[in-house]
């Protein structure tokens, strides 16, 4: 399939009904969580709305997860079948999308492996995309403010959604150890999934607070909510920068 009529598969999928900035969706603050594959942005934010939960001190949280998005955009039988369209039936396991058969296809050192990855976002991203908005339109009223957490939240230009930028921080060797872990990765694979990512440094200059998640989750959740808290406050205002 061609990249154009790709598009047209796209432009058939769920996709936002409107246009809209943040502030014209949000009734609080929305907050985008950026780092390096691995650096544990999920695991942060699981850890800060559990004690937030317990204790009942802190901002409240409305956590919108990307990654979950995408797997239930997975599931979609249109989804499925554009994608089975363009990289074969060898991507099913069981009758369903494999995440590491499609990932084997499209995360390579060669140009067949970027397109395959430029057509995996124009088939999936449009749906993530219309559910993330949908989710900002339907914030709790109880709640101080808004998580954006997406792994390609700067590559996909849903910053655009948010009035701060928040970056995880972890240091290589941690970060490989942890998806060798949870994920099952090896290293090589760890680095093509990062390669097919901004450059860190770019993505760490686009941020505008820092957590360094390199000791205990708690600590590193400790100081998210300092962050939040001063972002609830009204004690920032984020400058947009340039995200082409």
């Amino acid at each position: 399939m061609e990249p154009a009529s790709l598009q047209a598969v796209a432009d058939q999928l769920p996709a936002s009904a409107v246009s809209v900035g943040t502030a014209a969706v949000a009734r609080v603050p929305v907050v985008g969580i950026v780092g390096g594959v691995g650096s544990g942005k999920s695991a942060v934010v699981r850890a800060l709305t559990q004690a937030v939960s317990h204790s009942g001190a802190g901002c409240r949280l409305f956590v919108i997860d990307a990654d979950q998005i995408g797997h239930q955009q997975l599931g979609k039988a249109e989804i499925v079948a554009a994608l089975v369209q363009q990289f074969g039936r060898d991507i099913l396991e069981d009758g369903v999308i494999s995440r590491a058969r499609l990932g084997s296809l499209v995360f390579q050192d060669s140009p067949s492996g970027q397109q395959g990855l430029q057509w995996l976002n124009q088939i999936v991203r449009p749906g993530i995309r219309s559910q993330i908005l949908l989710q900002l339109q339907a914030i709790p009223q109880d709640v101080d403010a808004v998580i954006l957490d997406a792994a390609l939240l700067l590559e996909a230009g849903w910053a655009d959604h948010c009035d701060a930028l928040i970056w995880i921080e972890a240091p290589l060797q941690q970060r490989q150890q942890r998806v060798m872990a949870t994920r099952g990765w090896t290293v090589q694979q760890h680095r093509l999934r990062e390669a097919s990512q901004w450059d860190l440094a770019r993505k760490r200059a686009a941020c505008d607070f820092v957590v360094e998640n390199s000791g205990s989750l708690e600590t590193a959740a400790a100081e998210l909510q300092k962050h939040l808290q001063q972002i609830c406050r009204g004690g920032f205002v984020r400058v947009p920068t340039d995200s082409n």
